[in-house]
């Protein structure tokens, strides 16, 4: 899998991957993504600021996140518990989106180990809806432990990742 940071002229394949991830996200149940967000405006937003990252296999772009740097406004006010270690600087996950012929393949596991080993950090945070399983599974089973909530769009689970 190659990573890497995205295109501008990319963002016609970013944003197909971000409807598949839509839909997947309904199917499931979810209102996360139901809104109109995240657009293409966006989205290249993301890739202007240097943020915007994509995993690509034989040349097709498989997957979406934006890595931000700290400090994240919103995850000063987390309740419900707190983050860990004290790190002054992290770094965030978000957008994270598969394309719809490799869902469930292990794509998001795989991009988002690549993308933390990529980063000289010690500390990443994500967050996602409550009814958002399949994304809490992959950060579980990638060592992230769910932390608190942020007030991210109503209410999100808080998740973060010491490297050691």
């Amino acid at each position: 899998m190659e990573i890497r940071l995205a295109f501008p002229n990319e963002v016609d394949a970013i944003m197909q991957v971000m409807e598949d991830a839509k839909k997947c996200l309904a199917e499931s149940g979810s209102d996360q993504w139901q809104n109109g967000y995240p657009n293409a405006d966006i989205i290249i937003d993301d890739i202007i600021s240097g943020q915007a990252y994509v995993a690509l296999e034989e040349g097709e772009l498989l997957a979406y996140a934006a890595v931000t740097k700290s400090p994240e406004e919103t995850y000063e006010a987390i309740y419900e518990g707190s983050w860990q270690g004290g790190e002054s600087e992290y770094l965030v996950f978000h957008r994270i989106a598969v394309a719809a012929d490799v869902q469930g393949q292990g794509v998001a596991q795989t991009f988002l180990e690549g993308l933390i080993e990529g980063f000289d950090y010690l500390d990443f945070r994500s967050d996602t809806h409550a009814e958002n399983k399949a994304m809490q599974h992959i950060f579980e089973k990638l060592g992230f432990q769910q932390v608190g909530k942020v007030p991210v769009d109503g209410e999100r689970l808080a998740y973060q990742k010491l490297k050691k």
